[in-house]
């Protein structure tokens, strides 16, 4: 019972696997990599990059909600743009009361994003 208890205590945070699910569905029979890998890009951050998945989920009528739209748009910044993406968005942080955990933020363009919490101690 406290694992269930637990559990809706916390955030969760975008699902790249089913981001990329909902793309190559609805989106990879137009888009392929020339698109997001152009010199040229038009989306210069992460919020840019959702703005363009929500244009096009309004344009297409795909009824996305924001979980859908924020997944989509973990999945492409995290294959093609490597953009800084805000923790509410690409980290689960505990909401637990007395929870020791605090989101990771930082990373390396270079490097794979590191998703997941470290603990802390108790001042």
């Amino acid at each position: 019972m406290l694992i269930i208890a637990f559990a809706t205590c916390s955030a969760s945070a975008a699902d790249p696997g089913r981001g990329a699910a909902l793309y190559e569905l609805r989106c990879g029979n137009c888009h392929s990599e020339s698109v997001h890998g152009r010199s040229k890009r038009v989306a210069t951050d992460f919020g840019e990059v959702r703005g363009w998945v929500s244009r096009w989920n309004e344009s297409l009528g795909l009824r996305w909600g924001n979980e859908e739209i924020d997944d989509v748009s973990v999945y492409l910044n995290n294959t093609y743009y490597r953009y800084v993406c805000p923790p509410q968005v690409c980290k689960a942080v505990s909401l637990a009361p007395g929870s020791l955990m605090r989101p990771v933020a930082s990373w390396a363009p270079w490097q794979p994003p590191i998703l997941g919490t470290i603990r802390t101690r108790a001042e």
